[in-house]
């Protein structure tokens, strides 16, 4: 079977999982409180408004733990600068802007400067609805720290963890599969966000069932 034509057909597959995901989806107007990119695609995947400021950018460790410990006080307060171009020390191919909420700091992966990641989250932080928020953190964005992994468990919010490894809590999902492994920065690859090149699903799709997780079944 060519390229052209198994492409065609994971397109064509693609287009009716989208199409049963939003047929399910019941909840429509939820906050997405996440540690790396899923929150956005999550949104795309599904049609709908960015809700949520955490959108294109990834939160480290303690950074994340308190935003979420304190949403709504971090929620009021106004963004600012921290530094345009943060040169990641383990792999310096990877340049991107920080900048600061109070005293947490924000990764901005997908943005060209402070300045474009400022009026992002600016616009964003006005739509969330605290009154349904939903948390996806992962333990290697928090470096596998048990302590901080245990704190996002005891939040009030409803919350899944990604992890590769056995922790005893409820919110934890295990990757399934044994084909995951970690860069040099410690990053679960595949991304989550990637496709499964078999089935038309992404990652996260496939380790659990995310529309009945917001519809809070």
């Amino acid at each position: 079977m060519s390229n052209k034509l198994l492409s065609a057909i994971r397109k064509t597959k693609r287009h009716f999982i989208v199409k049963r995901f939003k047929r399910r989806l019941s909840n429509k107007d939820f906050t997405l409180i996440t540690q790396n990119c899923v929150g956005g695609v999550m949104y795309s995947t599904l049609g709908l408004e960015f809700l949520s400021p955490t959108i294109n950018m990834f939160i480290e460790d303690e950074n994340f733990v308190k935003l979420v410990e304190n949403l709504e006080y971090y929620m009021s307060v106004p963004a600012t600068a921290k530094q345009d171009r943060y040169v990641d020390p383990i792999d310096n191919s990877i340049v991107y802007p920080k900048i600061q909420i109070d005293d947490i700091e924000l990764c901005c992966l997908h943005y060209k400067d402070c300045n474009d990641a400022i009026a992002a989250w600016e616009r964003r932080r006005k739509r969330v609805n605290l009154e349904n928020v939903f948390v996806i953190a992962n333990t290697w964005n928090m470096h596998d720290n048990s302590r901080l992994i245990e704190r996002i468990t005891k939040t009030k919010y409803k919350t899944v963890i990604f992890t590769d490894g056995n922790y005893p809590f409820k919110e934890c999902i295990k990757l399934k599969g044994d084909f995951w492994t970690k860069d040099k920065r410690g990053i679960i690859r595949p991304n989550l966000t990637d496709y499964d090149k078999y089935t038309g699903y992404k990652y996260y799709e496939e380790q659990f069932d995310f529309v009945d997780w917001l519809n809070q079944k």
